[in-house]
Protein backbone atom coordinates (compact mmCIF):
# COMPACT_ATOMS: atom_id res chain seq x y z
CA UNK A 1 0.00 0.00 0.00
CA UNK A 2 1.47 3.32 -0.68
CA UNK A 3 1.46 5.53 2.41
CA UNK A 4 0.46 9.36 1.92
CA UNK A 5 3.96 10.38 2.54
CA UNK A 6 4.96 8.13 -0.47
CA UNK A 7 3.35 9.06 -3.74
CA UNK A 8 2.64 7.12 -6.27
CA UNK A 9 5.05 6.22 -9.31
CA UNK A 10 5.40 4.41 -12.20
CA UNK A 11 8.48 2.49 -10.77
CA UNK A 12 5.85 1.36 -7.24
CA UNK A 13 3.11 0.62 -9.99
CA UNK A 14 5.35 -1.83 -11.77
CA UNK A 15 6.63 -3.21 -7.74
CA UNK A 16 2.80 -3.89 -7.07
CA UNK A 17 2.32 -5.69 -10.60
CA UNK A 18 5.25 -7.66 -10.26
CA UNK A 19 4.01 -9.05 -6.87
CA UNK A 20 1.00 -9.69 -8.42
CA UNK A 21 1.35 -11.61 -11.05
CA UNK A 22 4.52 -13.31 -9.27
CA UNK A 23 2.30 -14.34 -6.33
CA UNK A 24 -0.84 -15.14 -8.01
CA UNK A 25 0.13 -15.11 -12.20
CA UNK A 26 -0.57 -13.07 -14.88
CA UNK A 27 -4.70 -13.37 -14.88
CA UNK A 28 -4.66 -12.36 -11.30
CA UNK A 29 -3.11 -9.09 -12.75
CA UNK A 30 -6.40 -6.38 -13.41
CA UNK A 31 -6.38 -2.68 -12.83
CA UNK A 32 -8.87 -3.49 -10.23
CA UNK A 33 -6.60 -6.02 -8.06
CA UNK A 34 -3.64 -3.68 -8.41
CA UNK A 35 -5.39 -0.74 -7.05
CA UNK A 36 -6.39 -2.50 -4.25
CA UNK A 37 -2.58 -4.26 -3.90
CA UNK A 38 -1.10 -0.50 -3.84
CA UNK A 39 -3.91 1.19 -2.07
CA UNK A 40 -5.04 3.69 -4.75
CA UNK A 41 -7.56 4.66 -7.11
CA UNK A 42 -7.41 2.47 -10.52
CA UNK A 43 -7.09 6.06 -12.12
CA UNK A 44 -3.75 6.73 -11.01
CA UNK A 45 -3.07 3.47 -12.24
CA UNK A 46 -3.71 4.79 -15.68
CA UNK A 47 -2.56 8.05 -15.12
CA UNK A 48 1.16 6.22 -13.97
CA UNK A 49 1.26 3.08 -16.54
CA UNK A 50 -1.45 3.56 -19.22
CA UNK A 51 -3.52 0.35 -19.95
CA UNK A 52 -3.02 -3.00 -19.14
CA UNK A 53 -1.09 -3.83 -22.43
CA UNK A 54 1.29 -1.38 -21.69
CA UNK A 55 1.82 -2.26 -18.30
CA UNK A 56 2.93 -5.64 -19.45
CA UNK A 57 5.28 -4.08 -21.79
CA UNK A 58 6.36 -2.31 -18.51
CA UNK A 59 6.49 -5.45 -16.98
CA UNK A 60 9.14 -6.64 -19.92
CA UNK A 61 11.28 -4.28 -19.90
CA UNK A 62 11.88 -4.31 -15.99
CA UNK A 63 12.82 -7.81 -16.70
CA UNK A 64 15.10 -6.79 -19.42
CA UNK A 65 16.37 -4.33 -17.60
CA UNK A 66 17.21 -7.06 -14.80
CA UNK A 67 18.79 -9.35 -16.83
CA UNK A 68 21.21 -6.39 -17.73
CA UNK A 69 21.87 -6.64 -14.29
CA UNK A 70 23.56 -10.40 -14.04
CA UNK A 71 26.69 -10.57 -14.28
CA UNK A 72 29.59 -12.89 -14.67
CA UNK A 73 31.69 -14.09 -11.56
CA UNK A 74 34.42 -16.20 -11.02
CA UNK A 75 38.78 -15.91 -12.27
CA UNK A 76 37.93 -17.60 -14.92
CA UNK A 77 36.38 -17.68 -18.48
CA UNK A 78 34.46 -21.21 -17.19
CA UNK A 79 33.47 -20.00 -14.02
CA UNK A 80 32.31 -16.95 -15.43
CA UNK A 81 29.68 -18.66 -18.21
CA UNK A 82 28.88 -21.19 -15.07
CA UNK A 83 28.02 -18.40 -12.91
CA UNK A 84 25.77 -16.64 -15.84
CA UNK A 85 24.13 -19.72 -16.82
CA UNK A 86 23.20 -20.32 -13.20
CA UNK A 87 22.24 -16.63 -12.80
CA UNK A 88 19.84 -16.60 -16.00
CA UNK A 89 18.08 -20.13 -14.92
CA UNK A 90 17.82 -18.28 -11.45
CA UNK A 91 15.94 -15.47 -12.67
CA UNK A 92 14.16 -17.53 -15.29
CA UNK A 93 12.69 -19.72 -12.06
CA UNK A 94 12.13 -16.77 -10.13
CA UNK A 95 9.79 -14.74 -13.28
CA UNK A 96 8.05 -17.33 -14.75
CA UNK A 97 4.84 -15.34 -15.42
CA UNK A 98 7.03 -12.41 -16.74
CA UNK A 99 8.94 -14.43 -19.00
CA UNK A 100 6.19 -16.23 -20.62
CA UNK A 101 4.46 -12.63 -21.06
CA UNK A 102 7.69 -11.86 -22.84
CA UNK A 103 7.88 -14.71 -24.85
CA UNK A 104 3.91 -13.99 -25.90
CA UNK A 105 5.25 -10.20 -27.38
CA UNK A 106 7.87 -12.22 -29.11
CA UNK A 107 10.76 -10.22 -27.06
CA UNK A 108 12.83 -13.79 -25.94
CA UNK A 109 15.85 -13.12 -27.64
CA UNK A 110 15.75 -9.58 -26.55
CA UNK A 111 15.29 -10.70 -22.86
CA UNK A 112 18.26 -12.60 -23.43
CA UNK A 113 20.59 -10.71 -25.05
CA UNK A 114 22.43 -9.34 -22.18
CA UNK A 115 23.53 -12.75 -20.73
CA UNK A 116 24.31 -13.91 -24.46
CA UNK A 117 26.85 -11.32 -24.82
CA UNK A 118 28.12 -11.84 -21.69
CA UNK A 119 28.36 -15.52 -22.61
CA UNK A 120 29.80 -14.50 -26.02
CA UNK A 121 32.67 -12.49 -24.71
CA UNK A 122 33.40 -15.51 -21.70
CA UNK A 123 33.59 -18.01 -24.64
CA UNK A 124 35.88 -15.49 -26.74
CA UNK A 125 38.00 -15.07 -23.74
CA UNK A 126 38.07 -19.31 -23.44
CA UNK A 127 39.22 -18.86 -27.21
CA UNK A 128 36.15 -20.22 -28.61
CA UNK A 129 35.55 -17.63 -31.70
CA UNK A 130 33.05 -17.41 -34.43
CA UNK A 131 30.26 -20.07 -35.72
CA UNK A 132 30.88 -22.37 -33.19
CA UNK A 133 30.93 -19.79 -30.76
CA UNK A 134 27.17 -19.08 -32.01
CA UNK A 135 26.80 -22.88 -31.48
CA UNK A 136 28.13 -22.89 -28.10
CA UNK A 137 26.36 -19.88 -26.70
CA UNK A 138 22.96 -21.82 -28.51
CA UNK A 139 23.75 -24.77 -26.35
CA UNK A 140 24.19 -23.13 -23.33
CA UNK A 141 20.70 -21.29 -23.52
CA UNK A 142 18.97 -24.18 -24.09
CA UNK A 143 20.13 -25.87 -21.14
CA UNK A 144 19.62 -23.36 -19.06
CA UNK A 145 16.18 -23.48 -20.75
CA UNK A 146 15.61 -26.86 -20.73
CA UNK A 147 16.35 -27.40 -16.90
CA UNK A 148 13.92 -24.34 -16.13
CA UNK A 149 11.24 -26.10 -18.27
CA UNK A 150 12.21 -29.91 -16.53
CA UNK A 151 11.74 -28.01 -13.17
CA UNK A 152 8.01 -26.23 -14.25
CA UNK A 153 7.09 -29.78 -15.24
CA UNK A 154 7.93 -31.21 -12.17
CA UNK A 155 6.05 -28.42 -10.32
CA UNK A 156 3.11 -29.26 -12.37
CA UNK A 157 3.02 -32.63 -12.57
CA UNK A 158 5.40 -34.56 -10.29
CA UNK A 159 7.58 -37.34 -10.66
CA UNK A 160 7.54 -41.19 -10.07
CA UNK A 161 11.51 -40.71 -9.38
CA UNK A 162 13.05 -38.97 -7.67
CA UNK A 163 15.05 -35.93 -9.73
CA UNK A 164 17.00 -33.50 -8.43
CA UNK A 165 16.84 -30.73 -11.35
CA UNK A 166 19.59 -28.69 -9.59
CA UNK A 167 21.75 -31.89 -9.44
CA UNK A 168 21.10 -32.63 -13.20
CA UNK A 169 21.77 -29.09 -14.44
CA UNK A 170 25.20 -28.64 -12.52
CA UNK A 171 25.95 -31.99 -13.81
CA UNK A 172 25.01 -31.43 -17.59
CA UNK A 173 26.58 -27.87 -17.49
CA UNK A 174 29.72 -29.48 -16.07
CA UNK A 175 30.11 -31.66 -18.96
CA UNK A 176 29.24 -29.31 -21.24
CA UNK A 177 31.72 -26.62 -20.07
CA UNK A 178 34.04 -29.53 -20.24
CA UNK A 179 33.67 -30.19 -23.54
CA UNK A 180 33.93 -26.98 -24.84
CA UNK A 181 37.45 -26.10 -22.28
CA UNK A 182 38.85 -29.20 -24.65
CA UNK A 183 37.46 -27.63 -28.24
CA UNK A 184 39.41 -24.62 -26.82
CA UNK A 185 42.41 -26.33 -25.78
CA UNK A 186 42.28 -26.11 -22.30
CA UNK A 187 43.44 -28.61 -20.21
CA UNK A 188 40.28 -28.98 -17.47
Amino acid sequence: MVSATRSLTPELVLEGAGRIVDREGLDALTMRHLADELGVAVTSIYWHVGNREELGDALVDRLIAEMGTLRATGATPRERIASLARALRRRLLDRPHVVALAHERSRTATVFRPVSDAMATELADLGIAGPEAALALRALELHVVTSVLLVRTLDRFGSTEPVDPTAAFEFTLTALLDALELRAGVCP
